[in-house]
């Protein structure tokens, strides 16, 4: 993976934040089909804007971050990211959201919350690591 510009992280930061704000738009709908399909499709596109913050800093830092699950592990381990919620738990519902046909996706939706402010927190954690 080639390295990557801090010009090129506050993109990335511009974009996590972005899509944190749809989320959290799109969480303070109507509890309908409609939107809580669009509240699940904006969590999946949080998710990957996140992985893509945590191995751009890892990699900064020259720390490996492979998988997914390895790379939230890293993250807790570093202080970017609180242990709770588990984040093995938010990559299964990630994954579970892609399938298809979707499955579970009420036991998701009712998480999506959670998963907000846990992601909000690393945001904040990555922006003041960008900054400096």
């Amino acid at each position: 993976m080639e390295d990557i510009s801090p010009s090129e992280q506050e993109v990335l930061l511009t974009h996590f934040d972005w899509n944190l704000q749809r989320l959290d738009e799109v969480l303070k709908q109507e509890k309908s089909d409609y939107f809580k399909g669009a509240a699940l499709q904006r969590f999946g596109h949080t998710y990957d804007i996140a992985l893509k913050m945590i191995r751009s800093v890892a990699q900064s830092k020259s720390i490996p971050c492979g998988m997914d699950e390895r790379c939230f592990e890293t993250a807790v381990q570093n202080g970017w990211m609180e242990k709770q919620p588990d984040w093995t738990e938010i990559a299964a519902d990630y994954k579970r959201i892609n399938q298809k046909p979707q499955q579970d996706t009420e036991n998701v939706y009712s998480k999506l919350a959670a998963y907000h402010k846990a992601f909000h927190y690393l945001f904040a954690r990555l922006k003041e690591m960008v900054a400096h």
